[in-house]
């Protein structure tokens, strides 16, 4: 979490030790009207619910052009409903449980919270599978949700919710789309559906994240590749590939014959 990062880092920085922590994410993906929607809905529902949405990399919302927005929500919608819910040691299952009944009724909370600000609630599945509340605290069961209608400022779309939640968001033009896109607090993923080089080279140059992604959902990383989160989202140098090296060493200057 943010406050206790920042806590650590305070304390880190008294001692001058060198400090590094991943405080989430709220990642957002921008899906304009030239993508292949279908396309775009199958990757977002995989990387918004799956693994229960409990992952720092899962999309948490979605900032869609206004003009293809309904057909975008249809989209997701059977893109969720295929989805099976399911026993997390079952190869077949692509969303579990929620870690415990506390985490559930956390995000639980935040879904409340955004209906009663008029916000309207989409769960694709009809209902839980069978059995889902047998096995007591380890299968804490969420049916997956998009939220739609939500204003910039609520909590669902300013707070990471870490549970299977995915907000729509729609936009009139690619400025208000990069606008909703950075104004979060976060900026550790995110990602554009379309295929115009120059709304990418836009996109690459004004998204506020540490991972940049196009045509994919903002879930997952290369162990390869520098990882890191921006603003809020994270303290210190990138992990992962080069950056290791950084932070585990120490730069030395031998000047001399």
């Amino acid at each position: 979490s943010e406050v206790a990062g920042f806590g650590l880092a305070a304390r880190c920085a008294r001692r001058g030790l060198p400090f590094q922590a991943e405080l989430g994410g709220n990642n957002g993906a921008i899906v304009w009207d030239d993508a292949d929607l279908d396309a775009a809905a199958t990757a977002l529902a995989r990387g918004a619910f799956g693994g229960a949405g409990q992952r720092c990399t899962a999309n948490r919302r979605v900032i869609v052009a206004a003009s293809v927005h309904d057909a975008l929500l249809a989209r997701l919608g059977r893109a969720t409903a295929a989805l099976v819910l399911g026993d997390p040691d079952d190869e077949g299952t692509d969303v579990g449980p929620l870690i415990s009944r506390a985490a559930r009724r956390r995000v639980e909370a935040q879904l409340e919270a955004a209906a009663r600000a008029g916000c309207r609630l989409v769960r694709p599945h009809a209902a839980l599978p069978a059995g889902c509340e047998a096995h007591g605290e380890r299968h804490a069961w969420m049916l997956p949700t998009l939220v739609v209608g939500a204003a910039p400022h609520l909590p669902i779309v300013r707070q990471e919710s870490f549970g299977p939640v995915l907000v729509l968001q729609p936009a009139r033009d690619f400025d208000e789309a990069l606008a909703l896109l950075n104004g979060v607090r976060q900026g550790l993923a995110a990602a554009l559906f379309s295929p115009d080089p120059q709304r990418r080279r836009r996109f690459a140059a004004e998204a506020r994240a540490g991972l940049l992604r196009f045509d994919a959902a903002t879930a997952g990383a290369g162990v390869e590749a520098p990882f890191g989160g921006w603003k809020a989202s994270g303290w210190g140098p990138p992990e992962h590939g080069p950056a290791n090296a950084e932070f585990h060493g120490r730069w030395q200057t031998l000047d001399g014959d």
